[in-house]
């Protein structure tokens, strides 16, 4: 029996039944909410508790195809944790959250938890020896203990009730860690300590399955990376610890309900609104449990032609600056973090090559076949149990695939209305930039519109700061005097005194975009990001890469008042100087640049940017950061200024 390609399905359960008028192939607009048929799944979905398309540590795969020295790696960071004891977190430090925003110091002993199980269940199954049983089972104890699993930020009140299971992401995180733990290492756990095994299936069906299957969840209709983070989690603990086939088929119908309501939100040109840092588990994780689903299917459902999901896989290099960067915007770090255990997954799946030959290239870089366990404890917080299983699962096809950076000359996301341009196609050498539009009421929003980045030899010269250090205040009303959040401390102009605001309805418009051999060109009205006492009729700013020769912007502006001089700001690390004539320097400690301006419109200032923020001095290298200030000298209404860099 051929079978049913399940996403391919549904596009075509919509395309032809509600929206006659779409023509086959192309990307499907944004669809209704709609019931899945459940009998479909119950023909090719593996029964409760017989999912087995990931091999066990018992089976000999782990010790015969993953190489050696990469076992090493992973067995020495385990060794780290071992005979480590499994100390309870004091109930005071959950509790700080709710009397001072801090979230830092619980996060802290919380993360160094899943850490400490994620290694000691690679290091035994890499192994296979049970040196690490016993401290693997000592952990899965504490798990039981503990009254909550997620983070303080996520939860009601003060403390934690056992009885009260709030499902958040890190709820999620924790009972995935654990479903993985036991799938894997099932018998050798059973022979140490009986029951030990059920006993944590029932915690995480109590705590994570039950109220995810049978209470309403905000997430389930979210557009944010909570919804397919936790879908994923929960396809994964439904596949493993589900003993009833209806709650299961239920739970999965569901799951496959809130992935397409998160599907159908997404923009069709796949850009992820909430920053580069949060691909992999927004778009990532949806085609990720999409592929965990096509396993636990047997193969009957394929991805690889909905072209809206392959959007969404190669937005990641789409961004892609050089040396592991990316154009940074909303709350995110040019030092991204992505890595081979997401990338490999979701590039096979959608089988794309430059997706999985860029896996490869990360993985040579960061000599992975010497340095596993380095690279799988580079994964966010703590290391992904289930997404290191399920890349090496494929480990074979990995070995055969050809390393490659991806370094695209250009590209452009109409719907984020994000350009990123590179002098030369398939190089890092010479000036790169990105900017963007949109709105600023984008999830992980900062005021940015009309925002740019500029690097040279995949190296920053003007930069997006990114996200700081998470506090209550980084999520309440106050979000927006943080300096990073705010368009002061972005590459924007402070127009008659005043900064850009946040809310949906602050957005940019008059957009266009141009590019051909010789540049790349992106214009945008950004006057509606004001509020109205800043007296804007029109602000086009206009950013143009000459390849091989410098980056332009110009300024053309009309104003209704004159109330203060406007100021157009840009951020810099390293090192900055004036040396006059018009000449800023920019020296980011491997080149330099050369900032270009007209003394006689406008006048320049240079000032550190004084702060101890340890996520954003991280991003950074410690390096300090500059805040230039071009002053637009005349009072006039209009004008037009035009400023470079080379």
């Amino acid at each position: 029996m051929k079978f049913i390609r399940l996403y391919s399905f549904l596009i075509l359960y919509i395309t032809t039944i509600l929206l006659p008028d779409t023509a086959m192939g192309q990307i499907i607009p944004t669809p209704p909410a709609r019931q899945y048929n459940k009998t479909i799944l119950d023909v090719n979905l593996a029964m409760p508790q017989q999912f087995s398309s990931i091999p066990t540590a018992r089976e000999i795969y782990w010790r015969t195809v993953i190489p050696e020295s990469m076992r090493k790696s992973y067995i020495q960071y385990g060794m780290r944790y071992k005979s480590k004891p499994w100390e309870t977190i004091p109930r005071q430090v959950f509790a700080e959250y709710k009397i001072n925003g801090n979230r830092s110091h619980y996060e802290k002993l919380y993360f160094e938890k899943r850490k400490q199980m994620g290694n000691l269940v690679m290091a035994e199954i890499m192994e296979h020896r049970e040196q690490f049983i016993p401290d693997i089972i000592n952990g899965l104890n504490y798990f039981i203990s503990d009254p909550w699993w997620g983070l303080p930020a996520h939860y009601p009140t003060n403390y934690p009730d056992k009885n009260n299971q709030v499902v958040d992401i890190f709820n999620a995180e924790t009972a995935n860690l654990l479903a993985w733990t036991i799938y894997m290492l099932n018998d050798e756990l059973e022979e140490k300590e009986n029951g030990i095994c059920e006993k944590t299936r029932n915690e995480i069906s109590r705590r994570f399955l039950i109220p995810s299957r049978t209470n309403k969840q905000h997430w389930k209709n979210s557009t944010s990376n909570w919804n397919t983070w936790i879908c994923e989690d929960w396809l994964s603990c439904v596949l493993i610890c589900e003993s009833n086939r209806s709650n299961q088929l239920e739970a999965i119908s569901q799951i496959l309900q809130s992935l397409d309501a998160f599907l159908a939100s997404y923009p069709n040109d796949g850009g992820c609104d909430e920053g580069i840092s949060y691909w992999d588990r927004a778009g990532g994780s949806l085609i990720e449990a999409l592929c965990l689903l096509n396993m636990a299917t047997h193969n009957a459902y394929s991805l690889d032609n909905n072209e809206k999901l392959k959007a969404i896989g190669n937005y990641i290099y789409k961004l892609h600056i050089g040396n592991n960067k990316f154009a940074n915007f909303a709350d995110a770090s040019h030092s991204a973090g992505i890595l081979p255990n997401i990338c490999f997954p979701v590039g096979k799946l959608l089988n794309d090559s430059i997706l999985m030959r860029y896996a490869k290239h990360i993985a040579n870089q960061y000599m992975f076949e010497q340095q596993a366990g380095k690279l799988y404890n580079a994964s966010g917080n703590y290391p992904f149990l289930s997404r290191e299983l399920l890349f090496l699962t494929y480990y074979r096809s990995f070995q055969d695939i050809q390393d490659a950076e991806p370094l695209i000359r250009d590209t452009w996301l109409s719907d984020l209305q994000l350009f990123t341009a590179r002098s030369l196609e398939n190089s890092k050498n010479g000036l790169y930039v990105a900017a963007k539009g949109g709105h600023n009421n984008e999830l992980h929003n900062h005021n940015d519109l009309g925002n740019f980045i500029i690097y040279k030899d995949a190296e920053p010269l003007i930069i997006d700061i990114g996200a700081g250090t998470y506090t209550a205040q980084t999520f309440n009303e106050d979000r927006y005097k943080l300096f990073n959040c705010r368009s002061a401390y972005h590459n924007v102009p402070l127009i008659n005194g005043i900064e850009q605001h946040e809310g949906q309805q602050y957005r940019a418009k008059n957009i266009k975009y141009t590019n051909n051999k010789k540049q790349a060109v992106m214009s945008l009205d950004i006057a509606e990001a004001y509020p109205q006492e800043a007296c804007i009729d029109r602000w086009q700013r206009t950013i143009q890469l000459i390849r091989g020769k410098k980056i332009t912007i110009t300024e053309d502006y009309k104003l209704s008042k004159f109330r203060s001089p406007t100021v157009i700001t840009l951020i810099c690390c390293g090192e900055v100087k004036l040396i006059g004539n018009g000449m800023i320097m920019i020296n980011n400690g491997k080149n330099q640049g050369l900032l270009l301006f007209d003394n006689n419109q406008l006048t320049p200032h240079v000032e550190i940017i004084h702060h101890q923020d340890p996520v954003i001095l991280n991003s950074w290298q410690n390096r300090t950061l500059f805040r230039i200030s071009l002053t637009i000298r005349s009072h006039a209404f209009e004008g037009k200024i035009q400023y470079s860099i080379e």
